[in-house]
């Protein structure tokens, strides 16, 4: 079983040629240089970068459980990337964010090309607006990879599909409240808590790991317990440590607009105790009952070093 490097290496060559062939298919929709140049972006802003971290849990929970149809996982796993980048493009628009992966952001791109063109009118508001179009369209091809797949029997793929759609409910109601919350002056722990479930843990780790377990046909109710409770120690320390990463790096580090969170009022676990030494305690924490809980499943000595490897490369991350 690969690493996530390797993976990544592997798993590209599926997401890119998914991306042809939609954007190929689109020059039957329109011959308008303009609209064309803003669709081929989406290739290369998702090609860009990015560690293909919820593809990689989904892929080694699939095999854990004894998948072995690894070219099919590859090529139905690519909807979970697209989901991921239709929400970091809207994610981007609510932050007026600029930059992504070290390139610019959708909404930065097309309003940056708006410009360039000298057309008239609100060119910030016409950016974000097609921004937002571009991220309906990767949330639309999300769901047509799994609605048509065929490559799987048809109960794994409904189980998928619940999976994908409350994926879908949690993230949107995790973006509500991250854009409500910066309007007040306090919030409650127990909200940034929800916050930091829904927006980040549950679609980024816990909904892959129970796809990739619901793919194997053998997930267990012991099997997605660990899959909810590994996936959230791990996805609060990921984004208590991207909040602290967001104070103390740089955007030339992160390849990615930095300072959001005290420029527009966000509240983390620093604004609200707040200590960086406290925050740093709570991820050290997080990390550990994530080793802990691979360390006492059930699984292939493999593939428990490969879990133990992600959670070692997440909590050393500088970028």
């Amino acid at each position: 079983m690969d690493n996530i490097s390797k993976f990544k290496q592997k798993f590209d060559p599926y997401l890119k040629n998914y991306l042809e062939q939609k954007l190929n298919y689109f020059t039957n929709y329109t011959k308008d240089t303009a609209i064309l140049d803003y669709l081929n972006y989406i290739k290369i802003i998702i090609l860009s970068g990015g560690k293909r971290i919820r593809p990689y849990l989904a892929f080694l929970m699939y095999q854990a459980l004894g998948g072995k149809e690894k070219e099919k996982a590859l090529k139905l796993l690519v909807f979970l990337e697209i989901f991921h980048s239709f929400c970091l493009v809207h994610d981007d628009i609510m932050d007026k964010a600029s930059l992504r992966h070290g390139v610019k952001t959708a909404n930065a791109y097309i309003t940056g090309k708006l410009k360039e063109d000298k057309r008239i009118g609100d060119l910030l508001h016409v950016g974000d607006s097609q921004a937002i179009l571009f991220g309906d369209l990767l949330s639309s091809w999300g769901q047509e990879i799994v609605n048509l797949n065929t490559d799987f029997d048809s109960q794994i793929l409904r189980e998928i599909k619940i999976l994908s759609y409350e994926m879908g409910d949690e993230v949107s109601v995790g973006q509500m409240i991250d854009v409500d919350i910066v309007t007040r002056k306090k919030v409650s722990k127990e909200l940034i808590d929800e916050k930091t479930y829904l927006k980040t843990a549950g679609y980024s780790f816990v909904k892959p790991l129970l796809i990739g377990a619901a793919l194997s046909g053998k997930s267990t109710g012991k099997i997605n317990n660990f899959c909810k409770n590994f996936g959230k120690a791990l996805g609060f320390a990921f984004q208590i440590q991207d909040d602290l990463l967001d104070i103390t790096s740089s955007e030339k580090k992160l390849g990615k607009t930095t300072s959001l969170d005290k420029s527009q009022n966000q509240h983390t676990y620093f604004t609200y105790f707040p200590s960086l030494e406290y925050g740093k305690k709570i991820i050290s924490e997080n990390f550990k009952q994530a080793k802990n809980l691979i360390k006492n499943l059930s699984i292939n000595e493999n593939t428990k070093e490969k879990f133990l490897d992600l959670v070692n490369l997440i909590q050393k991350r500088t970028f």
